[in-house]
């Protein structure tokens, strides 16, 4: 390699290091819907698995899905329950693993309705969960096509 080639590569990845993460920014409103859909489904406050619960439900309803939200708030309420009843101390690493393996296992969203039969869509976008969304928000499978589109706001 040479000098240029060199240099090159050292400012990129100096720029690439020094570009913050994207933060996962909840709404205030959205934060206090998750917390009290948390709350009532069993997980209570300062424990492992109400962060991941208000994180995970937060996200739905700042997209507009509250049905989607609720339904993740119980399915963490079940696999929190199921858990405890395993005697796990709530602050290990196996009951952080027995709450994934719980969400996996029980699924909080089993039904997939396809909006359109169009042609599949590019995702610009992925949550942390993994789920692409398009250009204009909606909520897409793996082949791109739209699976729930994003409710008109008036």
């Amino acid at each position: 390699m040479n000098r240029h080639t060199m240099l090159a590569l050292a400012i990129g990845g100096l720029v690439i290091a020094g570009t913050p993460f994207a933060a996962n920014a909840q709404s205030g409103d959205a934060l206090a819907h998750a917390e009290r859909a948390c709350s009532v489904n069993g997980v209570h406050p300062y424990s492992n698995a109400y962060n991941a619960c208000v994180d995970r439900v937060a996200d739905d309803f700042d997209r507009g899905a509250p049905q989607i939200a609720y339904s993740h708030a119980e399915v963490m309420g079940g696999a929190n329950h199921t858990c405890m009843t395993y005697g796990l101390d709530p602050a290990s690493l196996g009951y952080r693993q027995c709450l994934d393996n719980e969400m996996t296992r029980r699924g909080a969203v089993t039904d997939v309705v396809y909006v359109s039969s169009d042609v599949p869509h590019v995702a610009v976008s992925y949550d942390p969960y993994g789920y692409g969304y398009d250009r204009d928000g909606n909520l897409l499978d793996p082949s791109g096509y739209v699976i729930r589109p994003v409710p008109l706001r008036q």
